[in-house]
């Protein structure tokens, strides 16, 4: 029991380096499906992370899982503080089922004609302008500013500390420090569990690309396609200033002695937009952050969502044998063969299957898998999507078949 966690990193690293270990890893990215191993309500899994514990401990126990993936649920306390706006979650506030997770509100935060603003004083125009339109309880912050620090100017700067609404907005703050020291606390008692039981920590805290930094956080994911066309070069520079952002993200997670580093990438997908507009808008911003993850020595954990089948030629262009490539829906054999000598590959493996699906499939689907993406190494298994649900038969399934045939 003593090596079985560097049994277990071992196996993941050499996946990693696109070679063969003793098997193929078996990783499922869990999100809020902790809270169904433990038999509680995802309500339940918002408000206190420890409440997911035993959860946690059951599906290491039943699974053991090659890495412990953190749960991908936003702390409700602290929204409940700050009176968040882009974001919903279960109870009575938002009016969501108590078993249903979080859903995200797509903003218009700020407008297109406010880039020049942005630009100008980023840091200011989040205080002022975006963390009131995002949260109902700092609207007062809208009223400060510290721009002026002039000789008499900057004693009158303060003035506006004694407007109620801005002494309201401090106070949500303050508040919601408070929460968010606990639950940033339960993250830490829940992560040393995992290594307890010998599982890798594996994708604790996430950096997105500075494209959907700027559609997550500013402008929408419907709006910054039309950016694109209509301000492209206030577009790019604003992509600029999210990858300042991104790198010293980065920085600040190599900090925390952690080896994954987990990239989303929504706005990236087939779908969203074409090769031409991905190489100039999307992939230049990405790389740079990927350069800087592998040069702190850390492993890229990229999370391709939605279709990615006409990317490869662009994707493929990053430090061989030091990147994950986790697909939602692509055809995995064809990007095992278009990537193959230069990342590892995983997920694709049908969440909706994990849910909705009978076992049968379940095995169907990991023996082509494993048939597709295991020869040669360079192969994690995982899921398509984050698994906030599953039936426990299709997972003790996929679990099961992933052991029997994975063998190298």
């Amino acid at each position: 029991m003593a090596n079985t966690i560097d049994k277990r990193e071992a196996r993941v690293k050499a996946a990693v380096s696109l070679k063969e270990g003793d098997r193929v890893p078996f990783a499922p990215k869990i999100g809020t499906a902790y809270a169904q191993a433990g038999g509680i309500s995802q309500y339940e899994l918002y408000f206190d992370y420890r409440n997911m514990k035993q959860g946690i401990i059951n599906f290491l126990k039943r699974y053991e899982p090659d890495l412990y993936w953190q749960t991908a649920a936003y702390p409700a306390n602290v929204l409940e503080v700050l009176g968040t706006t882009a974001i919903k979650w279960p109870g009575a506030t938002c009016g969501l089922p108590l078993n249903m997770g979080h859903q995200i509100v797509n903003h218009e935060l700020m407008l297109q004609d406010e880039y020049d603003e942005f630009l100008k004083n980023p840091s200011e125009f989040f205080m002022q302008k975006v963390f009131p339109r995002k949260n109902s309880k700092l609207a007062g912050l809208s009223k400060i500013s510290f721009s002026n620090v002039i000789e008499f100017g900057h004693f009158a700067g303060m003035a506006p500390f004694a407007d109620p609404e801005v002494r309201s907005a401090l106070l949500s703050l303050m508040f919601a420090g408070e929460e968010t020291v606990k639950w940033l606390s339960a993250c830490d008692e829940l992560a040393k569990v995992a290594v307890e039981m010998q599982t890798p920590l594996g994708c604790i805290i996430g950096q997105p690309t500075p494209y959907d930094m700027l559609a997550d956080n500013l402008r929408g994911f419907t709006e910054l396609p039309i950016d694109v066309i209509e301000v492209p070069d206030k577009v790019l520079a604003a992509i600029d200033v999210m990858t300042d952002f991104a790198l010293k993200g980065i920085h600040a997670i190599k900090a925390m002695g952690l080896q994954y580093v987990f990239m989303p990438l929504h706005g990236g997908t087939d779908d969203f937009m074409s090769n031409e507009t991905y190489a100039k808008f999307y992939w230049p911003s990405l790389r740079r952050v990927i350069d800087e993850i592998v040069k702190l020595e850390m492993t890229p954990y990229i999370f391709l969502e939605g279709k990615y089948n006409t990317r490869f030629d662009i994707i493929r262009d990053v430090p061989a044998g030091k990147c994950i490539y986790m697909f939602e829906q692509v055809d995995i054999a064809k990007a095992k063969k278009a990537l193959s000598d230069t990342v590892c590959i995983t997920g694709n493996m049908p969440t909706a299957s994990l849910i909705y699906g009978d076992k049968q499939e379940v095995v169907d689907d990991t023996k082509r898998m494993l048939e597709d993406c295991a020869p040669g190494g360079g192969f994690i298994m995982d899921c398509s999507i984050v698994c906030d649900h599953y039936k426990e038969e299709n997972m003790d399934a996929w679990y099961e078949t992933t052991m029997d045939y994975g063998k190298y």
